[in-house]
């Protein structure tokens, strides 16, 4: 009886290891060799092919218009203003007058100047002649000599003080709006108006530290303004020699033709840069690269699996990255699917593309 109860629990026993294996091991057969190791299943992944073809992309920058020459005008001398031609708006000429302040006092003790030089002048030349003849001493030329200049300085002096009651435009440009009415009572202090060169104009912009080798004096750039989709080109024409050490960038300067007036100074322009060819650089998608502690690494498709590479980038444009090493032209880089990858992960690609 003990017998029997054993050989029917031995049964049940191999019977249910027999149910748990078909249930959690179909796909090995009873009695077969097995692996020990579970088949895992294949991960899909996006690629793209990487390529060393001439590749060329664009950054973009924030710049300011400004003025070709732009001045402040005002006067040096103070006193009421008995003249203003200052039409708002409108060009002028370099050297045309625009303001006037009162000068009467000045005048008059230039006119007294004159006339005691003209009263040297006439003594000089006698004083000279008599020399000559022995009538007068040297120390009596001189000093006739000496009051012709003196008065010829002080008739220089006043004169420019004169100057200093006249504003002039100091080039050809646009009068801004003007600040001052005739009559008023200006000091050194007021700015009459300003006074713009619109044609050429500048535009200022800055660019990364890390693109300085790549744009210099001469390359063409293009800027669009706020509100507008017309696309206006200007040329570098100065890059600052010097990294600004608070933001790590460079300042460049480009000019730009304006001859309808329509840039103004002042306006925001968004500024973008065309890389220059670089044949044989590679670039992969940003979305590629996964950073660690170390450095950074991507993974590639080689037989099937999950291959993983550690790569030094360079430069960075607005979707891409430059591979200084790790990859060579013709790597399949995982483009999506690639935070869930380990070595030799099996892998499945469901979209391709070339880089």
């Amino acid at each position: 009886m003990k017998k029997i109860r054993l050989y029917v629990i031995t049964g049940i026993a191999i019977g249910i290891l027999i149910a748990v294996k078909l249930i959690f091991f179909p796909s090995q057969k009873a009695g077969g060799n097995s692996s020990g190791k579970d088949k895992q299943s294949a991960v899909p992944v996006t690629v793209c092919i990487v390529g060393d073809d001439a590749f060329q992309d664009h950054i973009y920058a924030s710049g300011t218009i400004v003025a070709n020459e732009e001045a402040a005008l005002k006067a040096e001398a103070t006193g009421i203003i008995t003249y203003l031609n200052l039409p708002e708006g409108q060009r002028v000429k370099a050297g045309t007058l625009l303001l006037k302040v009162n000068d009467a006092d000045l005048r008059a003790q230039l006119d007294k100047i004159n006339i005691r030089l003209r009263l040297a002048e006439e003594s000089e030349v006698r004083q000279r002649k008599l020399l000559k003849l022995s009538g007068v001493s040297q120390q009596e030329y001189d000093i006739a000599l000496a009051d012709l200049k003196s008065l010829l300085a002080d008739s220089t002096y006043h004169q420019a003080l004169l100057a200093k009651t006249e504003i002039r435009a100091p080039f050809d440009g646009v009068i801004g709006i003007r600040n001052v009415s005739i009559g008023s009572y200006l000091t050194p202090a007021v700015t009459v108006a300003y006074i713009h060169q619109l044609d050429p104009v500048k535009i200022d912009f800055s660019l990364p530290e890390k693109y300085t080798s790549l744009f210099n004096a001469g390359d063409v750039v293009h800027f669009k303004t706020e509100g507008s989709a017309e696309v206006h080109t200007a040329t570098i024409s100065v890059k600052d020699p010097m990294v600004d050490a608070g933001s790590r960038s460079v300042r460049y300067r480009a000019l730009s033709r304006n001859a309808d007036g329509r840039l103004l100074p002042g306006a925001f322009t968004h500024v973008e840069l065309f890389l220059k060819d670089k044949s044989g650089t590679l670039f992969v998608p940003t979305e590629t690269i996964i950073p660690f502690l170390t450095g950074k690494k991507v993974f590639i498709v080689k037989n099937g699996l999950a291959e993983e590479r550690i790569i030094e980038t360079g430069l960075r444009t607005a979707d891409n990255v430059q591979i200084l090493s790790g990859l060579a032209a013709g790597d399949s880089v995982v483009v999506k699917g690639n935070f869930q990858l380990k070595k030799n992960t099996p892998v499945k690609v469901v979209q391709g593309k070339k880089k």
